[in-house]
């Protein structure tokens, strides 16, 4: 187990476990210009969490958060539809990553 935190949309800090989610898409972040992002889904609270990585700095350290996001920013940022979002709940071990940051 890996345990990690996010904030869920009404603010609150939850913690999960890292190895139990199923990544959905890389990207970048609309909600911090220039930082990479990760949308995964958390079967145990039915979370859709962006994962950001700020670019290194000179010594190679980056910040990094994790914020639960809705329908309406997954599909603006990832380009995903709520009939994929919902596929992705019914049936998240089928699920193939979307790379968004190939050829971006």
């Amino acid at each position: 187990m890996i345990p990690c935190d996010y904030t869920s949309e009404n603010g609150r800090k939850v913690t999960f476990d890292l190895d139990a989610v199923i990544d959905v898409a890389i990207g970048y972040s609309k909600k911090r210009q220039g930082w990479t992002a990760t949308l995964i889904y958390i079967p145990d609270s039915s979370a859709f969490v962006e994962l950001r990585s700020a670019p290194q700095d000179i010594r190679g350290n980056s910040k990094e958060e994790a914020e639960e996001v809705s329908f309406a920013y997954i599909g603006e940022t990832f380009a995903i539809d709520n009939e994929g979002l919902n596929l992705v709940k019914s049936d998240p071990g089928n699920w193939q990553l979307i790379n968004r940051r190939a050829g971006a």
